[in-house]
């Protein structure tokens, strides 16, 4: 079905229209911490890792912190951190992985293994 008046654009082509241009007014806003925040406690967010100024990923964005709020990248700023996050988490995997063998004996509660990934060892 078209749209009236405008026999070239359907209604299923206006609502895409209207969800990238909601899409976009979210994208170019910074959002409040406390809303990043519950987006990060209810899954909808990623945080790359555990350390602070993290980046988060959102609505195929990474986003950072700043003093207006999380801001996103734009996309080329998301398609760069996208290959420093793989390596990042091949990293921290790796570490993790070297590191297992010698806690096992000495910290077996793994709290050694969170300060290494934090960073505080």
């Amino acid at each position: 079905m078209t749209e009236p008046g405008n026999p070239t654009v359907t209604w299923a082509e206006r609502m895409e229209l209207l969800k990238d241009s909601a899409q976009q007014r979210v994208l170019n806003a910074p959002m409040p911490p406390a809303a990043m925040e519950q987006l990060i406690a209810d899954e909808k967010a990623a945080v790359l890792g555990r350390f602070e100024g993290s980046p988060v990923r959102y609505m195929d964005r990474w986003w950072r912190h700043s003093d207006e709020g999380w801001v996103a990248l734009d996309e080329a700023g998301s398609t760069q951190l996208d290959l420093h996050a793989e390596r990042y988490r091949a990293a921290t995997a790796a570490t993790a992985a070297e590191a297992m063998p010698r806690q096992a004996d000495a910290d077996p509660d793994g709290t050694q293994l969170d300060r290494l990934e934090t960073g505080a060892v």
